[in-house]
């Protein structure tokens, strides 16, 4: 099956499923709800669970795919002028932070715990050579 195939078996089996909520949701009798459910009720019923089921893993999937595109969002370093949105990644104090929450100019990594989580700190400072000079 191809995905448009079963994009229309799910439209169908939802469409099926609000035919059979509109059925269920109908002011019934008391002679009525006293009855055994018949054997085509209760595959009325699954095939509405199934359906409802159905749609919200295949909506769950696209926004796992979506996600899974995003990937680590590198911003760079740390700058104080700059916002930050939920998921950035920055560099900041020889560590790498992970952006919790959308952060507004001036929280700075290290100083805002509930805006950024320590996700790698270098085991010694970096110590960058001057251009020209050889050690």
């Amino acid at each position: 099956m191809t995905d448009k195939d079963d994009e229309q078996e799910l439209a169908m089996i939802a469409a099926r499923a609000g035919e059979i909520k509109a059925g269920l949701d109908a002011a019934y009798s008391v002679e009525e709800l006293r009855r055994p459910l018949s054997t085509r009720s209760v595959h009325a019923l699954i095939a509405g669970v199934t359906a409802a089921t159905g749609a919200k893993l295949t909506a769950l999937s696209a926004r796992i795919e979506q996600l899974e595109a995003g990937g680590v969002r590198y911003a760079g370093t740390w700058q104080r002028a700059l916002p930050y949105r939920r998921g950035s990644v920055v560099t900041s104090g020889g560590g790498m932070w992970a952006a919790l929450r959308d952060t507004s100019e001036g929280e700075k990594p290290g100083d805002a715990p509930d805006a950024w989580q320590l996700a790698a700190k270098a085991a010694r400072p970096v110590v960058r050579a001057k251009p020209g000079k050889q050690e």
